[in-house]
């Protein structure tokens, strides 16, 4: 293993006491260490912290991978320590950090940009039109916290949070559609009605809120909802368990983003469906993404830099000041060129 240490900038609401440099933490398994320091200068809108996270990895290919969960994790305990908001916001460099070398492998990165075609100039009279529309319809109390929490999904950038949010929306709306009339449990194996031979009987009763999520499944997905339903009961088991998005994606053979944002469109589905009694018979104007995954692409640069740093301080001052920047290339059918 190889010791490398990534260079991040940290969206912090906590800072460094005034005249305090920088402060270390060692993992007390010394699975990494962190040193933390106040990006200098005056911040208006949102307060930085620089971190120069050190940990082990097999190659600086892997290093990204590997350092990236573990960063994350050290600010996550940060947050439960603190209750103020923290997360990662940029990734600078990642520099081999094994002593006494003179020439060190590394990888510059460059600002992400988003790879979509936001901003939309799409605010105009009709979307409006049908906003009042909307709030012509009696609002039940659960109704009004699924708009909220599809709001919070489409704006969070992370899709484990995505997935969570939608999946609230689907949990209040299958409360409002559910069928009243009493169902039966279900065989864990063929999913077929579980029959008492005692009784000669199958036991009935009010759908429980799993079978009310199964119900608007087999409403509003058209193509093999059974299937679905339980590729995302079990994507949501898993990370309600703890388990990361990789290990849902190995598990369950799926890219995650594309979950995500299937389970984006059938929670706006299940909303819009509520408010067809309102939008019958007039003009209205919906705008409809293709995904709610946020996805942003940068730029990266491997190369040998030459300098000494100092391993009890790293100040990325003296870190080889490298400047890049890129240009996607255009997508076929677009004017203009890229580099």
């Amino acid at each position: 293993m190889t010791k490398f240490l990534a260079n991040w900038e940290v969206e912090s609401e906590l800072v460094l006491p005034d005249q305090t440099p920088f402060i270390r933490y060692d993992h007390p398994k010394g699975t990494y260490t962190a040193f933390l320091r106040n990006v200098p200068g005056q911040r208006d809108d949102l307060t930085f912290l620089s971190m120069q996270f050190i940990f082990d990895a097999p190659s600086i290919q892997e290093s990204k991978d590997i350092g990236e969960p573990l960063a994350k994790e050290f600010l996550d305990y940060l947050v439960v320590a603190s209750n103020l908001k923290i997360r990662l916001r940029r990734l600078f460099q990642i520099f081999n950090w094994e002593p006494g070398m003179g020439m060190r492998e590394c990888y510059y990165f460059s600002p992400s940009y988003a790879h979509d075609d936001a901003p939309y100039d799409e605010i105009e009279p009709t979307l409006l039109q049908t906003i009042s529309l909307l709030q012509t319809h009696p609002l039940e109390p659960r109704l009004k916290r699924a708009l909220k929490w599809f709001a919070n999904g489409v704006a969070t950038r992370f899709p484990d949070d995505q997935f969570a949010y939608f999946w609230f929306v689907i949990e209040l709306v299958a409360q409002l559609i559910k069928e009243p009339s009493p169902v039966p449990d279900k065989c864990p194996v063929c999913h077929g009605p579980l029959h008492c031979e005692a009784c000669e009987m199958t036991p009935l009763h009010r759908p429980y809120p799993k079978q009310a999520i199964e119900q608007l499944f087999m409403k509003y997905v058209t193509e093999d909802p059974t299937h679905y339903c339980k590729l995302a009961s079990d994507a949501r088991n898993m990370l309600m368990h703890g388990e990361e998005v990789a290990a849902v994606e190995a598990k369950l053979q799926i890219d995650f983003s594309e979950l995500v944002d299937g389970l984006g469109h059938l929670a706006w589905t299940s909303i819009m469906n509520q408010f067809v009694p309102v939008l019958n018979g007039h003009q209205v104007r919906f705008l409809q993404a293709n995904r709610y995954v946020h996805m942003n692409m940068s730029g990266v640069a491997h190369m040998q830099v030459g300098f000494m740093p100092s391993f009890n301080n790293p100040d990325p001052a003296y870190f080889p000041q490298v400047q890049m920047s890129f240009k996607p290339l255009p997508t076929p059918g677009d004017q203009g060129g890229g580099t």
